[in-house]
């Protein structure tokens, strides 16, 4: 009999992370972003979602694509504040809930971080370290640096598509 074996290589997707600290609501980003950078960032029309227990998280997610640069731009936010529901007494005719906020983050390792803007091209790192430069000249972004995204354990959380 005739035996057919299924290779599956892990296809290393060419991209760069940049870590982006500001104080800005994720709109008001997009729009500094797209005012210096030229950039077209509109809002996607699914957030990325995330189970984390008892909270559905949902970051939102701004993307920008140059198809004749074979490039995309996407902005995440780390953070999200949602609510826990827990049962207080479900013995009455009326379900008592408790509310508690807690935050959830789309990468853990990188709990400071505000935003994550995901490069989808193998730039030279020398036009890397250009659009860092880029970004931290503009106003109410703090800072911004490149992360390694091989060091990162929750890098499938950035699978977007």
């Amino acid at each position: 009999m005739l035996a057919h074996k299924l290779v599956l290589e892990d296809v290393e997707e060419d991209y760069h992370l940049l870590a982006l600290h500001s104080s800005l609501e994720e709109y008001k980003l997009a729009f500094y972003l797209n005012k210096f950078l030229q950039f077209q960032l509109k809002r996607a029309a699914v957030d990325v979602d995330f189970n984390h227990g008892e909270v559905q998280a949902l970051y939102p997610l701004y993307s920008f694509k140059q198809p004749e640069k074979y490039r995309a731009f996407h902005l995440i936010k780390n953070k999200f504040k949602g609510e826990v529901k827990k049962v207080i007494s479900s013995g009455s005719l009326f379900v008592e809930e408790e509310v508690s906020p807690q935050i959830t983050y789309l990468i853990p390792e990188f709990k400071d971080v505000d935003y994550f803007l995901k490069v989808e091209e193998d730039l030279e790192p020398r036009e890397v370290n250009a659009l860092v430069g880029k970004l931290v000249s503009i106003p109410h972004i703090i800072t911004a640096y490149t992360v390694d995204v091989d060091q990162l354990k929750s890098k499938n959380n950035l699978i977007l598509e």
